[in-house]
């Protein structure tokens, strides 16, 4: 898979540098979001914590629909729902959130959100985002593939 990275100075949140989060754009305008487990930071108890699981599905989606805009980061006002399934647990290695938009509307973005550690799949995740005001224009031509603008 061809990955852009996403430069620290240009998108990178105070969360990301802390955490060690990695923030790329996979083909087909896919939101990535990874770490590599540390646990001194990552860890609950004895595995990673499920709130970094879901703040790299949070990321990996918002990322799957602002990158389509011009202003990616004035895109997204906010999360307004994120409803995930844990569906194994994390121990070590790195942990990759891969965010799909599966709707850009005037108001609101949707995007699913497969969370993998080392390969398997340990958590699916579904996000509504509240589009920003520089979203309320068209996303570019080119970004828009089979996500056609329908009135809410």
């Amino acid at each position: 898979m061809s990955e852009i990275h996403i430069s620290p100075e240009e998108h990178w949140s105070p969360l990301h540098k802390t955490l060690g989060i990695t923030v790329t754009l996979g083909e087909n305008h896919k939101g990535i979001a990874s770490i590599q487990v540390d646990p001194e930071v990552h860890y609950g108890a004895r595995w990673a914590h499920g709130g970094i699981v879901a703040t790299l599905a949070d990321i990996a989606g918002a990322v799957s629909i602002s990158r389509r805009f011009e202003d990616p980061m004035g895109a997204i006002d906010g999360t307004i729902e994120l409803k995930i399934n844990y569906l194994r647990k994390v121990v070590e290695g790195k942990i990759e959130a891969i965010g799909t938009a599966v709707h850009i509307g005037r108001r609101i973005g949707v995007s699913d959100i497969d969370v993998m550690n080392n390969g398997r799949l340990v958590a699916k995740a579904l996000a509504t985002y509240m589009l920003g005001p520089s979203a309320r224009s068209e996303p570019h031509e080119e970004k828009k593939g089979s996500l056609a603008r329908e009135d809410e």
